[in-house]
This record gives structure tokens, C-alpha cells and sequence, in this order.
């Protein structure tokens, strides 16, 4: 997604141009533009906020004996490095390869055993169910700040599913988003702008001193809190929160 445009969209729909709102910069103590004020409040707020309900999902393979291991004995590892480009929002899988899934030959007999005997059957669908109840899948619990508890994986090639933020110049997101991004960016910036300029009566531009309607924006925090709540109740339906093992 492009966010310079969505930036000049929202410019255009909060009658913000040609005008200078009274943010000053600390070091050079010049006025802020416009486009930097609101990419500031879509990089800080709005991004963060939308990865809770969208995330930038990604995915890679490395070697456990590469994984930078923080306690060996608790099986704690870090996440690899070039997944974790962004703050990780949770962990959805990790997999072993694909060749090492049980199979029709794999430690488990096939259903109809090596002969198609009544008693061969019978005796290989007890034996996958006994071999089902004794043996622990292999699984993992994600510990925050990158850290992953690894239970019961061999020391082979992992594939680590995660799902992260996304990156603050909005490119990971996709465009069939952008009507939601833009609803959410349009409260949090009516929300920022009325926090802040409610301080002032009058704004200078460069026709004048002009005083924007920011009662209009008065209710932008409820507005917040009534489209979160709804995202909650709707959102995880277009999630993929089913993930083949």
C-alpha cells in the first residue's frame, strides 16, 4: 500500500491544506509539515493498532543448531533474525519439514498393515491408535521479545510462521486493506489533532489566521473505541486461524 497517498487522502479529507499546524521542530525550531505530522500518527498509531487485527505474515526455515539458543536445558531459542524485522505479534506454527512428516512408511504402520488379513488390519489400527496415545507432538510456546520455548523438536530444519507488524513505511500492507487502514487512520488522526489543538483559537496559514472546527473532532476517541470493539467481534473471520500441521 502506498502510504504517501493515503497521507495526502487524509490531508484532503480533514481540510488540512495550506495550513500550518503549531508543531515546531526541537532542532532547527521550524514548523512541522503537514504530511510529516500525519505519517508520524499512521507510523505510531495507526500501523501498530491495524497489525493487531491484520499482521504481516511471514515465514522461513533455519536449523535449530543455528538458532541462537538463550537456555539450552529450558529449550528457550531466539526467533531468526531476518524474521523478526518488526515487533512479532504471536507465533503461529512451527513445523517440521515437510519430509520428515509421518507417512504411509513412516513410524507409524499403514492402516492395512504389510498383508490385507482381517486380523492384519485390526492389528495395525491398534497399534497407530497406541502409537498416537504414547507419543508427544512436538510443540512450542512463544515467549515474548523474540523468545521461543521449543518442546520436543528434533535438531533438524524448523519453519517459523509468525505474525509480525507491519513495516512503518506500510508496504506490507495489503492493498484490499486500505478501506479499513483508512478508516482506522482517519479517527486516529481527527483524535491527535483535537487532543493538541484544542490548546489553541486560532491557527496562522498562509492567508491568514483561520480556526478550524475541531469540536467536529471532539468525539474521535468514542469512535475509536466503537470501530475497535467491532473489528473484535468481525475481524478474525477473514483471518486464516486454520493452519494444516
Amino acid at each position: 500500500m502506498n502510504m504517501s497517498n493515503c497521507v495526502s487522502q487524509l490531508i484532503m479529507q480533514l481540510g488540512l491544506t495550506n495550513i500550518v499546524l503549531p508543531f515546531v521542530d526541537k532542532e532547527t525550531q521550524k514548523p512541522i509539515p503537514i504530511e510529516t505530522v500525519i505519517f508520524n500518527v499512521l507510523k505510531t498509531s495507526t500501523i501498530p493498532t491495524f497489525s493487531e487485527f491484520v499482521p504481516w505474515k511471514r515465514e522461513g526455515s533455519m536449523a535449530t543448531t543455528d538458532l541462537k539458543c538463550v537456555d539450552q536445558k529450558a529449550g528457550i531459542y531466539m526467533l531468526p533474525d531476518f524474521l523478526t524485522l518488526t515487533p512479532v505479534m504471536y507465533v503461529i506454527d512451527v513445523q517440521l519439514p515437510y519430509h520428515n512428516n509421518r507417512g504411509t512408511y513412516g513410524d507409524i504402520a499403514p492402516a492395512y498393515g504389510i498383508n490385507r488379513s482381517v486380523q492384519g488390519v485390526a492389528t495395525s489400527q491398534a497399534y497407530m491408535m497406541l502409537a498416537g496415545q504414547m507419543r508427544s507432538e512436538p510443540t512450542f510456546e512463544y515467549l515474548g521479545y523474540n523468545k521461543i520455548r521449543l518442546f520436543g523438536f528434533p535438531r533438524t530444519m524448523l519453519t517459523f510462521i509468525l505474525a509480525c507488524q507491519h513495516m512503518p513505511n506500510g508496504e506490507t500492507i495489503k492493498d484490499s486493506c486500505r478501506s479499513s487502514f483508512m478508516e482506522l487512520a482517519d479517527i486516529h488522526c481527527r483524535m491527535f489533532l483535537y487532543n493538541h489543538l484544542k490548546f489553541y483559537n486560532n491557527i496562522p496559514t498562509a492567508f491568514g489566521n483561520l480556526e478550524l472546527p475541531i469540536s467536529d473532532w471532539q468525539g474521535a476517541s468514542q469512535e475509536l473505541t466503537t470501530l475497535l470493539n467491532d473489528w473484535r467481534d468481525r475481524f478474525h473471520a477473514d483471518m486464516e486461524i486454520w493452519e494444516w500441521m
